[in-house]
């Protein structure tokens, strides 16, 4: 099994740390193709449907959950009773369902009375279908509800700011995407035990290297820098490993 590592990074591109492995499996004889017969797992930072369809295509095993995956098992349903992650100010914002949206004639009124501009519509990649509206930066500047209504109301101020913006969805796609695929494959029980294996042996190295190596912050600047830095810390991450948990065969 593998367990890609991504710390709080949006978005990345899993096809060239696939490759890149696969490349160096290859010139070190171990194996020729190390993805055909390996489970693949990694965080949200991975889920996005560019690199699930990637994975799909290549015919990969792969377990990556998207970031709405505990939402949906029960054994979560209390999770945000008892860890509440929203702070009272963003709780008590003007959410959508306090605007009154009309669908057949594509206007928003906002909760101070006030008609937001429609900014047209989105079809995302399921094919859901939204419209999105966008209140007049001189009318959010001087409402006397902003605190309620914007998380950040000082962004009202100057030329360039921007008013409440909330959107409504017309029509919910039926066309099936490959994170739907992976979603499947996360939320069932063999999934489920996959992913939740990977828990136990990736954080503890994030833990060991900031606890215990002390690499709280990078030392250097710079990306090459940093990567050589970086590459030093899981050198002797690994070494430890070896000399704790492994035998190193006999060098011919």
């Amino acid at each position: 099994m593998l367990r890609l590592l991504d710390r709080g990074q949006n978005n990345t591109l899993i096809q060239p740390v696939l490759e890149t492995l696969k490349t160096r499996f290859q010139k070190l004889g171990i194996n020729d193709n190390i993805l055909d017969k390996t489970i693949i797992t990694a965080d949200t930072g991975f889920a996005d449907e560019a690199n699930m369809k990637y994975l799909h295509e290549a015919g990969i095993n792969a377990y990556i959950p998207d970031n709405k995956f505990r939402s949906r098992d029960q054994k979560f349903a209390d999770q945000k009773q008892k860890h509440p992650r929203s702070s009272p100010a963003v709780s008590n914002l003007f959410k959508p369902k306090d605007f009154t949206f009309d669908a057949d004639k594509k206007t928003c009124i906002c909760p101070s009375g006030k008609s937001l501009n429609s900014h047209g519509l989105v079809t995302d990649k399921a094919q859901n279908i939204s419209i999105c509206f966008v209140g007049q930066l001189s009318q959010c500047r001087d409402c006397l509800l902003k605190q309620r209504c914007m998380r950040n109301p000082a962004a009202t101020q100057g030329s360039s700011g921007k008013g409440r913006q909330v959107s409504f969805r017309l029509k919910k796609g039926n066309k099936a995407t490959h994170t739907d695929w992976t979603k499947k494959r996360v939320d069932n029980d063999k999934g489920k035990r996959i992913y939740g294996h990977r828990m136990s042996v990736v954080e503890p190295v994030f833990g060991n290297l900031e606890s215990n190596k002390n690499l709280k912050r990078f030392s250097l600047r710079g990306l090459k820098k940093v990567n050589i830095q970086w590459k030093l810390f899981c050198l002797i991450q690994n070494i430890e490993k070896l000399a704790n948990y492994g035998k190193l065969p006999a060098l011919s």
